[in-house]
């Protein structure tokens, strides 16, 4: 079967209408897995006006709601913790009732889908039953005029009579089915009270565990509270240091920077300086050379006029009296050039 169809079969059982959106929302949630919505159902039901199926959606959210709460009764919890436990319990149950309910919905909408098939054919049976037997008596009748229609309408009679029989066994084999039906469910909920009390062992073993955690981290908490004190203090003496190094540094490059355009204002009075003597030793190092060429010419003519005064044979007052003669000029010449040459040396 269909949506189309189990909306059918509501329609015809319950006539209210509140009472059948509110069955169409179970239909929906709990059979298939749907989330029902006011638009959804007015388009499947289409009965009343608008505000009907909203009103039936939030009833059935309420009950809902209301059906899977789980209060958990504990005046030594926190709320949130009280809080967060009935959730969680509350979710399990949900699970579990919803895995509980979808299987016996299967199995009675089977159970049901099987016996309404069955009763419809055992109708629709004994319908042709009082047909054949209206027929019959008709035939019975008119038996001299219908003899030879008799022979086909006994075995029409046989053949629904056959088919009766068999619609029977159909109808027996769906209540044992569900018979067996019923009897998982029973099966189900004795195995759902298990697993509900195991999950309230579990449940008080979580709250003694989440009890220790909460300790443990309000440790944790303070131990690290501890650490950041102690952290702020040491950067804010981090920082008074950084502070000091800062000025110190700043003073120590000022310093450096004062050095620095002292020097600077020395080295270019240096280099002035050094060009103006180098400027000054090339000029009295080209007079050294001029002086040192002069000698030279005045050493080859005192060596030349040494030779001839050793080889000539003239008379001593000529000769006396020619050294006297060329000699006037160049001692007053040598002893200016030697003056001038140790002075250039002495500048050197």
């Amino acid at each position: 079967m269909n949506l189309e169809n189990d909306i059918e079969a509501l329609r015809e059982r319950v006539p209210d209408t509140q009472a059948l959106y509110r069955e169409v929302c179970g239909l929906l949630f709990f059979r298939y897995g749907e989330t029902p919505t006011a638009n959804k159902l007015y388009q499947l039901v289409r009965k009343g006006s608008m505000s009907a199926p909203a009103k039936a959606l939030r009833d059935f959210w309420t009950d809902l709601r209301d059906k899977s709460r789980v209060d958990i009764g504990r005046p030594d919890l926190p709320a949130e913790v009280a809080t967060a436990a009935g959730d969680m319990a509350a979710h399990l149950w949900r699970l579990s009732l919803d895995a509980a309910e979808k299987s016996l919905a299967a199995f009675q909408i089977d159970a049901k889908a099987a016996v309404e098939a069955a009763q419809m054919h055992m109708r629709d049976a004994e319908v042709r039953a009082e047909a054949s037997e209206a027929a019959q008596r008709e035939a019975n009748a008119r038996s001299d005029e219908l003899r030879l229609q008799i022979g086909s309408l006994e075995s029409q009679l046989s053949e629904q009579r056959t088919a009766s029989a068999t619609l029977r066994e159909q109808l027996a084999a769906a209540r044992s089915e569900a018979a067996t039906a019923t009897a998982a469910l029973g099966d189900a909920r004795k195995d759902f009270s298990a697993e509900l009390e195991k999950l309230r062992n579990s449940l008080s073993q979580n709250e003694q565990r989440l009890a220790a955690a909460e300790r443990r981290a309000l440790l944790e908490i303070e131990t690290e509270r501890m650490a950041a004190s102690r952290a702020r203090k040491d950067l804010q003496q981090a920082n008074n240091r950084i502070g000091v190094l800062e000025t110190a540094h700043r003073q120590e490059r000022d310093a450096l920077r004062d050095d620095l355009a002292g020097v600077k204002t020395r080295l270019t009075s240096s280099i002035s300086q050094r060009s103006e003597l180098e400027q000054s030793l090339r000029k009295r190092d080209d007079e050294l050379e001029h002086a040192e060429k002069t000698v030279v010419k005045l050493r080859q003519q005192l060596e030349s006029l040494t030779a001839k005064l050793d080889a000539g044979r003239a008379p001593a007052h000529s000769m006396t009296r020619i050294v006297r003669r060329r000699n006037k000029p160049v001692r007053p010449l040598a002893l200016s050039t030697a003056f001038a040459v140790m002075t250039l040396q002495r500048n050197r």
